[in-house]
């Protein structure tokens, strides 16, 4: 391998997972937007985050099998191609079912650039500059969050929603550019779980889609009720499925050892509270307030600026009871954090705005806590699928939630107001939140024991 400099190896990873932290935070200040000129609900709006995150969640065992036999660079670079084009794309939607079926093309392309990113950037650093590198790849990568909500707010406030797309071209071809100068990653032949992907694809989508209908303010019951129950037993069907294949997509030992459970369902929940919340925030702010796009911005920024510190806290930590301690202290600050945003929703902005920073805080710190748990937990040969299942359950908690809690928004706001109807379901983020406290305190305390 040739010696190649951090900063190149960096950015050329940093355009992949930038470019999709730029579009989650500009796509949530563009909601209220898309909303309006579509004349469309908060289902329609549910369906468009969620069927990029369904995408991405399903396609990333595909990704890593596609890396590992095309190699990660050619992988990558579709990816980050393929992300690009579906948003230039779906900038010109005529229909807000059009808009959908492209960003679940997005996620698509999104699958495969974010785990190849890593692998790139491991086929191209000795040990001894890894981790430079990997903080260099989330300190640039992380301006996304800062881009994101700030640069799309201006772009929506002037020229409207549809110019929150249009800056991913300029990224992809940069990091399609500038990736001809890395190496390749090993090739190598890898079975996959079909069976278990395809039901636990299903089942998600199922589960997603029967917690939307319910919300909807026509609501079909009957039909949410049966793809509920089909979602709950396609659940079972790939339990059974996980303990008979050979190459399980998750380990089925997993489920049972109280410390990866502990830390795989308390990583679902507050991924979900926290994508529901954000959405929530993004468009209650700027209906309740009545603020521009760009205004709006800065409220979902104020939610990010924090992010990176509380990861890169995280990310020192050198030992499990250190660990267990901020990550109980984040999940309990994060819950309380929700609990308060909810109830100065409508109160005073620049208090809002700062709970708001320190609920952002907290986040991170969980976000970078929970990939150094799994590493604690697992031995080394597991560490790697130990990690794309941790992925996966990132994607999923964020789909469940923004369809469980927006859902829930809806029903409160058809109880008392549209307006309390989402501070109610920020409240309720809160409490849920709250859960991943107890979670995380008993599988960390089993793992110190050990």
């Amino acid at each position: 391998m040739t010696q190649k400099s951090p900063l190149l190896v960096a950015s050329v990873a940093a355009a992949g997972l930038g470019m999709v932290m730029y579009d989650n935070t500009a796509i949530t200040v563009a909601l209220p937007a898309i909303r309006d000129a579509f004349h469309t609900d908060t289902s329609s709006l549910q369906w468009m985050l969620n069927g990029l995150s369904l995408m991405t969640g399903s396609m990333l065992p595909f990704s890593g099998a596609l890396g590992d036999r095309f190699g990660p660079k050619r992988t990558f670079r579709a990816g980050i191609l393929l992300f690009a084009a579906a948003a230039l794309m779906g900038s010109f939607s005529t229909s807000i079912g059009m808009l959908i079926g492209f960003r679940v093309l997005q996620g698509f392309g999104g699958a495969l650039l974010l785990p190849n990113s890593t692998a790139l950037l491991n086929a191209n650093v000795t040990p001894e500059t890894r981790n430079h590198t990997v903080g260099l790849w989330i300190s640039i990568s992380a301006t996304g969050l800062i881009v994101g909500p700030l640069g799309g707010g201006l772009l929506i406030s002037h020229f409207g929603w549809r110019a929150a797309l249009y800056g991913h071209t300029v990224i992809a071809l940069f990091g399609a550019w500038r990736i001809g100068k890395l190496d390749d990653g090993p090739r190598r032949e890898n079975s996959l779980d079909f069976p278990g992907i395809f039901t636990a694809s299903a089942t998600a989508l199922a589960l997603c889609a029967g917690l939307i209908q319910f919300g909807r303010r026509h609501a079909n019951y009957p039909l949410a009720t049966t793809l509920i129950v089909l979602g709950l037993l396609l659940g079972y069907l790939f339990y059974r499925i996980e303990h008979r294949v050979e190459h399980p997509l998750v380990d089925p030992s997993w489920l049972t050892d109280v410390r990866t459970r502990g830390v795989l369902l308390a990583c679902a929940i507050y991924n979900g509270t926290i994508a529901a919340s954000t959405f929530l925030i993004s468009v209650l702010s700027q209906d309740s307030r009545h603020l521009s796009p760009l205004q709006g911005g800065i409220v979902v920024w104020m939610s990010c600026i924090l992010m990176p510190v509380g990861s890169r806290i995280s990310g020192r930590i050198k030992n499990v009871p250190d660990l267990r301690k901020i990550m109980l202290l984040g999940s309990i600050a994060l819950s309380v954090g929700y609990v308060i945003i909810a109830a100065l929703s409508q109160g005073p902005f620049l208090l809002m705005l700062a709970t708001l920073s320190i609920a952002g805080f907290c986040a991170g710190l969980l976000f970078s806590g929970d990939t150094i748990a799994i590493l604690n937990i697992l031995e080394p040969a597991k560490a790697s699928s130990g990690l794309a299942t941790l992925s996966l359950v990132r994607q999923i908690g964020a789909v469940f939630g923004i369809a469980l809690i927006g859902s829930a928004s809806e029903l409160f706001g058809r109880a008392t107001s549209i307006d309390n109807g989402k501070s109610l379901a920020i409240a309720l983020a809160g409490v849920a939140t709250l859960s991943c406290y107890f979670l995380l305190k008993k599988a960390l305390t089993a793992t110190v024991h050990d």
